[in-house]
């Protein structure tokens, strides 16, 4: 049983159809012209110290694992062996001293990719080691994270990053040592996240903490929709927290920058109507006596994140239900929804770039 929706009054603008938060069909559209598209954070600098030090994930639904090469750069590739698909590395973090050598028959490649050896494997010619060299992915570092692109071509991650680049310049992101993370898989599909986190409507009535420290009157989210970006912002009331930055860029880069700290958060799409909320924090100072201090602001963050992610479960089983179809926006609150949708409606309209990467 479905439900039509009434006429929204002049003026108004709907939200995007039900269908679109739930289809499978539609999540592997997603999956082609959106997430491989664009840059997705991946890891943290410190965890790829080394040559040879490696990080292995999933990324867009694809296995993929980045490597510190003995050129000091960072690459990445798909876990997958050429041979015969085996994945390569299977740690979730490691180190390879000289060779990723797969599991299954041993074939062997050097840290940045190429085939150096095919054993014991007959009469057949030898394999050219570029041409047989390990499925590459763009991997570039920007201020201590390091982020993966499935489209092996595309804008670099700055220009993708746009006027986040120029307006956290000034805080100290180098200079912060990761501290904690929480990770949630939950029954929630991007755009609904996306959405959540892109009004503040809702703030009074679920969010009495972040309204403690925050002056919501003044609350305000900057679309600069060109660069797929959004700039939340609002002063701080007496006893809030110090002066940060807050950025959200499509289709889901989260990043609260403050100067003694920073919750960076992203989303791994599972599939239609799924995703695990990633959250690091950082801090300036992580010696013992500040870990109490820091615990309680980390703890402070995840609790507005709970909150969200308690009611927008219930907002995506219905979405699921098949009733509601869809809803009008407040221009005065939902703004930068619209725009998100917009960015959505846009994504999907553009053809799937090739994501499988020639070999370097």
């Amino acid at each position: 049983m479905t439900m039509t929706s009434p006429a929204a009054p002049d003026g108004f603008t709907w939200t995007l159809p039900a269908a679109w938060y739930r289809d499978p069909e539609r999540y592997e559209a997603e999956r082609q012209r959106i997430f491989a598209r664009h840059w997705m954070l991946f890891t943290w600098s410190g965890r790829l110290r080394n040559p040879g030090d490696y990080v292995t994930g999933t990324v867009a639904g694809y296995p993929v694992f980045a490597i510190r090469g003995e050129d000091g750069q960072v690459r990445a590739f798909h876990n997958v062996c050429r041979h015969r698909g085996a994945q390569l590395l299977t740690k979730p973090e490691g180190q390879c001293p000289r060779l990723v050598v797969c599991p299954y028959h041993s074939w062997s490649y050097a840290l940045d990719g190429r085939l150096k050896r095919s054993p014991d494997f007959g009469s057949a010619p030898a394999f050219d080691p570029e041409e047989w060299s390990l499925y590459r992915i763009a991997a570039e570092e920007w201020r201590g994270l390091v982020f993966l692109r499935i489209a092996p071509e595309g804008e670099g991650l700055r220009d993708w990053l746009g006027p986040i680049d120029a307006l956290a310049a000034d805080y100290p992101l180098e200079q912060q040592h990761w501290f904690a993370e929480k990770n949630r898989d939950c029954e929630v599909d991007w755009k609904t996240y996306g959405e959540n986190y892109l009004e503040c409507y809702h703030c009074r009535t679920m969010h009495p903490g972040l309204c403690a420290s925050l002056d919501m009157e003044r609350y305000s989210i900057d679309v600069h929709a060109e660069a797929g970006m959004f700039h939340l912002h609002a002063p701080k009331r007496d006893g809030g927290l110090t002066r940060g930055v807050y950025f959200y860029r499509f289709p889901f880069l989260m990043l609260n920058l403050y100067d003694w700290g920073s919750s960076i958060a992203t989303l791994e799409p599972l599939g239609a109507g799924r995703l695990r909320h990633v959250n690091w924090y950082f801090f300036t100072d992580v010696s013992p006596e500040k870990a109490a201090e820091n615990r309680q602001s980390s703890e402070w963050s995840a609790q507005i994140v709970s909150e969200d992610l308690d009611i927008i479960t219930g907002v995506q089983r219905n979405l699921n239900a098949g009733i509601y179809q869809r809803g009008p926006l407040s221009p005065k609150h939902e703004h930068a929804v619209h725009a998100f949708q917009d960015m959505v409606r846009r994504g999907m309209a553009d053809p799937a770039p090739p994501h499988r990467a020639a070999a370097e």
